[in-house]
């Protein structure tokens, strides 16, 4: 029997993020992030959930185009609050992605990136997957 649905079950929802990173390397950058991960009902319970997360990213840059795709793997911290409380759990993530610099400072990116964690607070233990599709605006210092 599955017990946990998004909330609410018919709508797109739309969520956000917040990253900050420095790369390190022409190939090899380092970030954090806080995304919402969106909103879900136990049993009968809506439960908010959002992620404070640490990533490496492996990059392939593509000559001097401006082009470049990316991968990523995290480990952080996801935080869910429902009606009486909040709980934290590990959350774990992976992703790809592609962007474009028109200039050393700008760029854009498309990404995907799955999250997976656990949720127990409510006596049963939940194994939950969210993959989230991200369109980003990058400034460069």
């Amino acid at each position: 029997m599955d017990r946990i649905r998004d909330w609410p079950t018919d709508e797109w929802e739309v969520r956000y993020a917040v990253f900050g990173g420095y790369k390190i390397l022409k190939y090899l950058a380092v970030e954090a992030r806080i995304p919402n991960l969106g909103s879900y009902r136990v049993e009968t319970e809506k439960v908010d959930v959002t992620a404070y997360s640490a990533h490496v990213i492996g990059i392939i840059p593509f000559g001097t185009s401006g082009w470049e795709v990316f991968g990523q793997l995290g480990l952080g911290n996801a935080n869910f609050e429902f009606g009486y409380g909040d709980d934290n759990n590990a959350v774990g993530s992976a992703g790809l992605g592609v962007r474009f610099y028109p200039n050393p400072h700008f760029g854009i990116s498309l990404q995907i990136d799955a999250y997976a964690y656990e949720e127990d607070v409510f006596g049963d233990t939940y194994d939950i997957g969210v993959v989230t599709t991200q369109a980003a605006v990058h400034y460069l210092f």
